[in-house]
């Protein structure tokens, strides 16, 4: 069989790619992968007692995109989800990103406006320039006793390296709240999804 187009990977970028030429432009698309399974990291499957596993992690998805939405809206079902995260400090749990929360029960503070918190946040902060790792990013931001506390040795555990040997944007996408929102997105549509790529692919990619 003749094919107008070749892609190669069957996760995200390559499902959305290969139903856009298939769907709105009726081109044949092969799709090839290298791993024994389609739909990337987003894959799953139903282990031995009949639960749906994610092999790679959950497949949280947030956007802010209610056109994102609505197209993928026509490949899965969602369930709604917000990823909430704590980290266990001297056998006391915290919110993650660190918030207003956070900081009061850590500090033994009052803190009940968010200037409040931003001015907390100016007082700790050390000054670094230019940023050239993620250790530099997160003390430039909140200082250095809650990098210690929160940063230095979950990111060292995480991967196998000190946060002064990775480039910022690891830990500078994990933002630092002054409100006490404990959601670690704060994307307007947020949900669990599952079974997506998959299902594109078997629809539209042939």
């Amino acid at each position: 069989m003749n094919y107008d187009y070749l892609i190669i990977g069957a996760g995200f970028a390559g499902s959305v790619m290969a139903e856009r030429l298939a769907s709105q432009q009726n081109k044949k698309v092969l799709v090839v992968e290298k791993r024994n399974h389609i739909a990337g990291n987003a894959y799953d499957e139903y282990n031995e007692h009949g639960i749906l596993v994610h092999r790679y992690g959950p497949h949280i998805f947030h956007t802010n995109s209610k056109k994102v939405i609505e197209y993928l809206s026509m490949f899965t079902e969602w369930l709604p989800y917000e990823h909430k995260v704590l980290a266990k400090y001297n056998n006391e749990l915290y919110p993650i990103p660190i918030n207003r929360i956070t900081l009061n029960k850590l500090y033994n503070k009052n803190f009940t406006s968010e200037k409040e918190v931003k001015n907390f946040y100016n007082s700790v902060r050390e000054m670094r320039h230019p940023i050239l790792n993620s250790e530099d990013i997160i003390v430039n931001q909140v200082g250095h006793d809650l990098f210690e506390k929160f940063f230095r040795y979950y990111t060292k555990k995480q991967w196998e390296m000190e946060p002064r040997e990775l480039s910022p944007s690891v830990c500078g996408r994990i933002p630092v709240r002054t409100n006490d929102d404990c959601r670690y997105f704060s994307d307007k549509y947020q949900f669990m999804l599952g079974c997506w790529g998959r299902d594109m692919i078997k629809r539209f990619a042939r």
